[in-house]
């Protein structure tokens, strides 16, 4: 039923992931937070969906009982109505113009922005009385029932329910969280590499299934119940890729616990080993990340680490407000001359509220 006939507006964030890289498929911890950076959706209801998107300069239009996949961006707009419908809502069209300022295939959840946006804007246009918890799990299935990548609920549940300010370290089996304040005088500084890669394509399937198949061997659902002893028995390649994992989960409680405390200077140590055991025992670097984080570290950086799944994307370094400028300029430089064939980009990143939808007109 609408009860509005006016116009809205969603503004649905980014997310970067601060730690806790590959753990959440695992029922694991992590530590996002929604960025600044974001989808914005200008819509109105209508019988059918009319969208265009000016990051991408298309269009689409389809029935809402037309959702068959197009393998293309709109697949993650006709995965909501699809997702929606199988869970037992029937959410009408809409018309609606997508920009946004989050870089594409940067490994900052343009998809789950975008899920998100549609999401939110089906749940108050058509009065569905989603929660933002419920929300987030459903745009996990868009993902992984309908676009088929295998991700777990960071991402979503970031996007979801971030808070301005704060990271949110979240146990992602029982989906209770912490929000974190992020200490005045640091900023995330995100450097987005040029090499994009897409998640469905990649290595990511590979990892989630080998990870997953370990710890069905050791009978557990979640890998927060797995010590190092417990790996000994695993095969070799199982015990490498799990043993990441769990010492992920273990530096993302020591990483709230550091900027709970101030501690930035061990904050940015534990990012450093983070990327260091991803690169090492996941395989999800690639040798323009490494040389990012070492350039970072090198021009002043606390910590620095890959983003996202990895395999291309961007690297996040912790760095003083008064220095940022000056480091990502000098990362940039080096960057380029290393690597001319990519087109590098920085941004400066600050922790936003989750999803928002205002009514206009």
């Amino acid at each position: 039923m609408v009860d509005f006939e006016g116009g809205y507006t969603v503004s649905s964030p980014g997310r970067v992931n601060l730690i806790g890289g590959h753990t959440d498929y695992t029922l694991g911890y992590v530590m996002p937070l929604a960025t600044d950076l974001q989808t914005r959706l200008e819509a109105t209801v209508s019988e059918d969906v009319h969208v265009s998107s000016s990051a991408v300069e298309s269009s689409y239009s389809f029935a809402t009982d037309d959702l068959e996949p197009v393998e293309d961006w709109v697949d993650y707009v006709k995965g909501c109505y699809a997702i929606l419908q199988a869970a037992g809502y029937d959410p009408g069209g809409f018309r609606g113009d997508i920009t946004t300022t989050l870089p594409i295939g940067a490994g900052l959840s343009s998809s789950a922005s975008l899920e998100l946006a549609v999401m939110a804007l089906l749940n108050e246009a058509y009065d569905l009385g989603l929660s933002r918890e419920r929300m987030a799990r459903l745009s996990q299935r868009v993902e992984n029932d309908y676009v088929g990548v295998a991700c777990g609920i960071m991402d979503q549940f970031a996007v979801a329910l971030g808070q301005d300010g704060h990271a949110l370290s979240i146990d992602t089996e029982t989906l209770t969280y912490t929000p974190v304040p992020f200490p005045d005088g640091i900023e995330i500084l995100v450097f987005h590499t040029g090499v994009s890669r897409g998640l469905v394509e990649s290595a990511y399937n590979q990892r989630r299934e080998t990870v997953e198949g370990a710890l069905e061997k050791l009978d557990v659902d979640s890998s927060t119940a797995v010590t190092e002893a417990d790996l000994v028995g695993l095969p070799p390649r199982e015990r490498e890729r799990l043993g990441y994992v769990v010492r992920e989960n273990a530096r993302v409680q020591r990483a709230q616990a550091a900027l709970e405390d101030g501690e930035i200077q061990t904050f940015g140590e534990i990012l450093l080993s983070a990327h260091q055991d991803i690169a090492d025992h996941y395989d999800a670097s690639c040798k323009e990340l490494d040389f990012v984080v070492e350039t970072a570290l090198e021009a002043g950086a606390y910590g620095a680490r890959l983003t996202g799944a990895g395999w291309g994307g961007a690297a996040i370094a912790i760095v003083d407000t008064e220095t940022v400028e000056s480091v990502a300029t000098s990362i940039e430089a080096a960057y380029r001359e290393q690597f001319p064939e990519h087109d590098p980009h920085y941004y400066r990143i600050e922790a936003s509220d989750g999803v928002r939808v205002t009514r206009t007109g």
